[in-house]
């Protein structure tokens, strides 16, 4: 393997800083859409399974079944975006060790 040139390093030591603060942010985003998950999960069940809840018991049935499909429909999207944000983080973090490997000179396997 080849050694990296002074120019090389630093414009790679400034690629793994990019990467790292992407990586922060998709961390960041998972975070929110599990929240939002969990919070359409909740609704959806609320709409569907609570027959008598005493905090808000003049809700008609066309109501509670609104919340219904808007917690299902809202958690699928969710749990898609998820998924999708996970798989990238994961890759992400895959290149990024590669890449930090590298600007530190072991060998790849």
């Amino acid at each position: 393997m080849s050694k990296l040139s002074h120019k090389e390093r630093e414009q790679l030591a400034s690629i793994i800083d990019q990467e790292n603060a992407m990586l922060k942010r998709v961390r960041r985003i998972i975070r929110w859409e599990t929240i939002l998950l969990v919070i359409f999960v909740i609704l959806y069940i609320w709409g569907a399974y609570v027959t008598n809840d005493a905090f808000l018991p003049n809700i008609g049935p066309g109501l509670k079944t609104a919340f219904r499909w808007i917690g299902l429909i809202g958690s699928i999207v969710f749990l898609i975006l998820m998924v999708l944000s996970f798989i990238s983080y994961r890759n992400g973090r895959k290149g990024l060790l590669a890449k930090i490997d590298l600007y530190q000179g072991k060998e790849n396997k």
